[in-house]
């Protein structure tokens, strides 16, 4: 029967977990070196009295006063370590050997964007397009409520002018209000109040390069299909098989130990 296949995201699944395992392992063998040496001792000690007092029941030869059994040893404790590692390690292996070969097409609604594009690329144009996402959401927009059109002889593309304001300059004057006429015996009475005359006509432009909420939102919408896509073909990439006889942890772990393997 044969076995089954592997799939790369089936590896990829994992990958983390046997990098925490063989960390942990890693940092537990660091701590018994350190705090642990008495693990890799063991003792005995015995008595032999020179003279017993048989009445007294006293037995003859060698008794045991004292013992501390041998827990481990370097050597065992080097093997345990490099063999959780070498999991990671030949799990790695797999991982990028298979990521030669991973391969898959960018499509958007049945359209080929680009061909044979690499699993590892399309991790990171997924990670650059989370980015181009953030930079889309701070776009300022242009104030709706205005009115805004094309400027066609602006001297950049995509320049947008508002209708103009127009407002009235005013000046203050005072102006003469004769409340009672003059006459022979007394002068005239004249209310002063001062007054805002108008005097000209100010007319205001205003040009952006902003673009309106509804251009933003489509672009946001843009960058969101165009991510799905990547993460689509990742996911097409990521089924590409792993040959699960590649492994070197075994090959490594061997040299590294051959010293302490050797018999002297």
């Amino acid at each position: 029967m044969t076995s089954k296949t592997t799939k790369l995201h089936e590896l990829l699944a994992v990958e983390q977990e046997r990098k925490g395992n063989a960390d942990r392992l890693r940092s537990q063998t660091v701590e018994t070196f350190r705090g642990s040496q008495h693990h890799f001792m063991g003792q005995r000690r015995t008595f032999r009295p020179f003279a017993v007092d048989e009445e007294q029941g006293e037995a003859a030869g060698e008794r045991l006063e004292a013992e501390t059994r041998l827990v481990k040893t370097v050597p065992e404790e080097l093997d345990a370590f490099l063999r959780g590692l070498g999991r990671w390690v030949d799990v790695g292996y797999q991982i990028d050997q298979a990521n030669t070969v991973a391969r898959a097409d960018l499509t958007l609604e049945g359209e080929v964007l680009a061909q044979d594009l690499p699993a590892t690329f399309l991790l990171q144009l997924e990670k650059r397009l989370r980015e181009v996402r953030a930079v889309f959401k701070e776009i300022p927009t242009l104030d709706p409520v205005r009115t805004w059109t094309a400027d066609p002889g602006a001297d950049k593309t995509h320049v947008l002018r508002a209708e103009p304001v127009v407002t009235i300059r005013k000046q203050r004057t005072r102006k003469y209000n004769v409340m009672v006429e003059a006459t022979k015996e007394h002068p005239a009475q004249v209310d002063v109040v001062e007054v805002d005359q108008p005097v000209g006509e100010i007319r205001s432009h205003e040009w952006t390069g902003l673009i309106s909420p509804r251009q933003k939102h489509a672009l946001l919408e843009q960058v969101e299909t165009l991510l799905g896509a990547v993460k689509r073909a990742r996911s097409r990439a990521n089924e590409a098989a792993v040959d699960p006889q590649r492994r070197i942890a075994k090959v490594l772990r061997e040299f590294l130990l051959a010293p302490i393997r050797e018999v002297d």
